[in-house]
């Protein structure tokens, strides 16, 4: 999370007095009454007294951590920072004699990010090299630019990438608005602490990919697609993303995206891409054809894309597993369907079998080396594995060097009105077939 936004240069003050209490006082004048939301000032001070009594928050390192939650806190976050060099006092307590700064946390009452905000400042106050710069005798203004830099992360490698990112962020707006833009997609887990956008891309939908929910200001964000990264390789998460971004209606085929990203963790923006969704996309968008098949829900689409990419990338032992998800409605899939081995998932409960579930992952990845399909219906019950696909003769127009399985995708996609992703057993690469029209969906592996 960005923690410099919620700390002015205004509210890092040196305190002017020792005594603990009175040191809280002072910390609490320096919020602004539009921020408090008629929260007494007095109150305030005497509940993190009263708390600081009955459970010290000294941390060491030179570091008190005073914390409190308020119902009528208009932002997320408000920080106050207090140097004190030569100590403090709270009821003879010998430990805050040790104390050198205060850092106050006031938190909004519903913030869901308060335990992880708190674990993260306890971390950079750990960091010895962060702390001998902030504990340096020094002027106030530059003990309150250190600060600002220790929260921000500015120096070093990170600066550097910091102004990176903004020249690329400024070019990526010019480029996205001079070819007629209406989406930015960022992948997120390029960056390790997130992000901010609000200066860049005015009136621009902007989408956050990232396999995980980051900590990054998701106020700069209109939506969020969370889609796996198994690899340093970029493009097969953007196509993924973008795949469920257009079968959740966060995308369409009138659309045409700016995508931004680099290699995942490095914090560093290195490539800019434009497209058009309408034209990357086009076996999505086919005459008269849907994006999904009827009953099928987003959701389900981009639990199989996660379960597939893993079975692509991690595979078993190393090595990628050749598998097949054929997805619709399981009636009008079964007269095509033909079990080469006893059902595994037969006499089960609908929601013991469904793939939205978390514990299922490991239970297809395991059925994954039977020969056969896997048939998940729209609403993501496994109705079976081991399944074979027969289907009335097609004139197959495949690239060169595809096997069975592709063979079986493409037919069963024409036969019946679903989604087919295979995974290649040779090379790992993940496609998606559409009314016998093939989009890959992951690079082959090296």
């Amino acid at each position: 999370m960005h923690l410099e936004s919620f700390l002015a240069k205004s509210r890092i003050i040196d305190l002017k007095s020792a005594d603990f209490e009175e040191a809280l006082g002072e910390l609490i004048g320096m919020i602004p009454d539009s921020l408090l939301g008629g929260v007494s000032r007095h109150e305030i001070q005497k509940d993190l007294a009263e708390r600081e009594n009955s459970m010290s928050t000294y941390l060491g390192n030179c570091v008190c951590l005073p914390h409190i939650k308020l119902e009528n806190l208009s932002r997320k976050y408000v920080f106050l920072v207090g140097r004190c060099s030569q100590g403090l006092r709270l009821n003879g307590k010998e430990q805050y004699s040790n104390a050198r700064l205060v850092f106050l946390i006031l938190a909004r009452a519903d913030e869901p990010s308060y335990l992880k905000v708190l674990s993260s400042l306890a971390g950079i106050f750990s960091d010895d090299e962060t702390m001998a710069r902030l504990l340096a005798p020094v002027a106030i203004r530059q003990f309150q630019d250190r600060m600002l830099e220790a929260f921000a992360g500015t120096d070093g490698v990170r600066d550097k990438a910091r102004r990176l990112n903004k020249v690329f962020l400024s070019q990526a707006e010019k480029i996205a608005k001079d070819s007629g833009c209406t989406a930015i997609v960022v992948l997120g887990d390029t960056f390790t602490n997130g992000i901010r956008l609000a200066n860049y891309f005015k009136g621009m939908r902007i989408v956050l990919v990232s396999e995980r929910r980051t900590d990054a200001d998701l106020d700069d964000f209109d939506e969020i697609v969370s889609v796996h990264s198994y690899s340093r390789i970029r493009m097969g998460q953007l196509k993924s993303a973008i795949l469920v971004g257009i079968t959740k209606g966060i995308l369409s085929e009138t659309d045409k995206v700016c995508c931004i990203g680099g290699i995942r963790g490095s914090d560093v923006i290195d490539s800019i891409m434009v497209f058009n969704v309408g034209a990357e996309f086009s076996q999505f968008y086919l005459k008269n054809t849907e994006a999904l098949p009827a009953g099928v829900k987003a959701d389900v689409v981009e639990r199989v894309i996660d379960i597939a990419t893993e079975l692509a990338v991690e595979g078993r032992e190393g090595k990628p597993v050749g598998s097949l998800f054929v997805v619709g409605d399981a009636e009008k899939l079964r007269p095509y369907l033909k079990q080469l081995v006893l059902n595994p998932f037969f006499g089960y409960k609908p929601e013991e079998r469904n793939v939205l579930s978390p514990f299922m992952d490991e239970t297809v990845k395991e059925f994954s080396l039977i020969d056969g399909a896997f048939v998940i219906d729209g609403s993501g019950t496994l109705e079976a594995a081991g399944a074979l696909i027969h289907t009335p003769d097609f004139n197959l127009k495949l690239p060169g060097g595809l096997g069975a399985r592709h063979a079986a995708a493409y037919s069963i996609s024409l036969a019946a009105d679903c989604l087919a992703f295979v995974v290649s057993s040779s090379t790992g690469q993940l496609s998606l077939f559409r009314k016998g029209q093939m989009l890959v969906l992951s690079e082959p592996r090296a």
